[in-house]
């Protein structure tokens, strides 16, 4: 079976995520990053596809890998997701065959528009960051 790794930026700034809208006829969002090539190591799959994608550069020291997440059909596909908390607007689409747009937006807007998987560790991130908030207070 094809074994194939994508990696994705999960970038926040409070409850704001970082989303690229997709073209086509209804509204759908991803998250930057993609397919990670054989020799590269998954930091540098995510780096070099965030810089492709909306030409923002990933400092790897910056993020932190929150998990990983795999699913089974035709291949074996896992997402590794990889933290960076930032409040840059330093970024714009710059694969527009593929993509409308390139924004923050608050997270609870995203989750219709995401797919099943980025959906999941959205929640995650942000279902944590809620627990973390309350054992402070």
């Amino acid at each position: 079976m094809k074994v194939i790794h994508k990696t994705r930026l999960l970038a926040v700034n409070g409850k704001q995520l970082l989303v690229i809208e997709k073209i086509g006829e209804s509204r759908r969002y991803t998250l930057p990053g993609g397919v990670k090539k054989k020799k590269e190591t998954l930091i540098e799959s995510l780096v070099r596809e965030t810089a492709e994608e909306i030409g923002l550069i990933v400092i790897p020291e910056r993020t932190r890998h929150m998990l990983s997440s795999s699913l089974q059909g035709k291949a074996a596909i896992t997402k590794h997701y990889f933290l960076l908390k930032d409040k840059t607007n330093d970024f714009s689409v710059l694969e527009t065959q593929k993509f409308k747009d390139v924004y923050w937006t608050h997270w609870k807007k995203t989750l219709d528009y995401l797919d099943g998987e980025d959906r999941k560790a959205v929640k995650k991130y942000f279902k944590h960051l809620k627990k973390k908030t309350k054992t402070i207070v």
